[in-house]
């Protein structure tokens, strides 16, 4: 698994933020909860899935150890909302630092296959290509559902759901990797497709 930082050799690129998540929370560090005792309170980490892309792989911090970059993230949300606050909008957000000390702001987005309910979570270069993404009160990570279609005609839940679908799942987006993965849809009963998948929880305590 690779965490070194990317060279800008074959790569040049302009990052223009998205203006929109302007506001950055404190950084913090996602841990996993599992009844998997290894993987139990351990913390995610940025790790090479293409030029200056970037998936959620495992690593072996837990709390009592010192942050790095490739496992400090914020969320970011937008000048209307309170940063740090619970259950508000915004975007998982990483700093990838290259080559000469420069660093490239990115963006946490669901990579969807099709032929799967699996989507794996990538961090790409820049603010344009994202997935919302909100804390709850304990500080688990979770997707907001803000429309129920196991109703017809669809219905618009108040206040949204709160999907809490996180799974680690051997994966190849890019490199074969065991990442964090979300289970795509609403049913709690449907298990992932792929047989590796163990249910987690996702939960950031503050650097």
């Amino acid at each position: 698994m690779k965490f070194a930082t990317f060279s800008l050799a074959a790569f040049v690129t302009t990052v223009s933020a998205d203006n929109y998540f302007n506001i950055t929370s404190a950084p913090f560090r996602l841990f996993l909860k599992s009844d998997n005792t290894t993987i139990n309170g351990t913390a995610l980490g940025g790790c090479h899935q293409g030029a200056a892309i970037e998936g959620l792989c495992l690593t072996n911090q837990r709390p009592q150890d010192p942050a790095t970059w490739y496992t400090t993230f914020t969320h970011n949300v937008s000048a209307s909302a309170v940063s740090n606050a619970t259950d508000t909008q915004g975007i998982l957000a990483f700093t990838l630092p290259i080559n000469g000390g420069q660093e490239v702001p990115s963006a946490m987005q669901l990579s969807i296959n099709p032929t799967s309910n699996i989507a794996v979570p990538i961090i790409y270069p820049g603010y344009e290509q994202y997935s919302i993404v909100q804390f709850d009160e304990s500080g688990s990570l979770y997707i907001a559902a803000y429309q129920n279609d196991f109703a017809s005609p669809p219905e618009s839940p108040s206040p949204p759901w709160k999907i809490y679908e996180w799974y680690v799942c051997l994966t190849r987006w890019s490199y074969l990797y065991e990442t964090l993965a979300w289970k795509v849809g609403m049913d709690s009963h449907a298990p992932p497709q792929n047989p590796s998948c163990q249910k987690v929880e996702v939960f950031r305590i503050y650097i």
